[in-house]
């Protein structure tokens, strides 16, 4: 079977990994992009019929990452962070305070047999974890969401 031109987003192809490791029992996430600090403004002088021009900002704000783990048996979610012995959420938010640095995360996208990409997520801060509790007779697992902020994306390219 030929190889397939459109990217696949899931089978191992694509992985999201936050301080260099791969989230074990990612589900899924979204990434928000990045929004100009101020929107086009057209500039538009009295006696003309249309604007002359677009100014643009050229400068964006931060992004947001959403992450959707599977909770395990024996760890909050928080865990898979590399945040054990956190109790409870605001231990986690203390043991956050007290990174010595700022954390990266990456999306990489492996297509079969040729070169990868991704992106490079700079100075992510968590800033919300889920830990709300809802149990029903149908649930199988449970879904945590957890959202990351971050100021800039760099590429990250590999010649195979």
């Amino acid at each position: 079977m030929p190889e397939t031109r459109v990217r696949v987003a899931g089978s191992g192809f694509s992985t999201f990994n936050y301080k260099g490791k791969p989230l074990a029992f990612l589900d899924s996430f979204t990434d928000s992009g990045v929004d100009p600090v101020a929107p086009p403004e057209p500039i538009h002088p009295l006696g003309e019929k249309h604007p002359v021009e677009i100014a643009t900002a050229r400068a964006v704000t931060h992004g947001t990452l959403t992450v959707r783990l599977r909770e395990l048996w024996n760890e909050p979610v928080w865990y898979q962070l590399g945040l054990a012995g956190a109790d409870d959420i605001v231990a986690v938010y203390e043991k956050l305070a007290r990174e010595p640095a700022y954390v990266t995360c990456q999306i990489i996208i492996k297509p079969p047999g040729r070169s990868w990409r991704g992106k490079i997520y700079q100075n992510c801060v968590v800033t919300d974890i889920d830990d709300s509790e809802s149990v029903t007779i149908g649930s199988l697992s449970v879904p945590r969401d957890i959202t990351i902020v971050y100021t800039h994306t760099t590429p990250l390219r590999q010649a195979v």
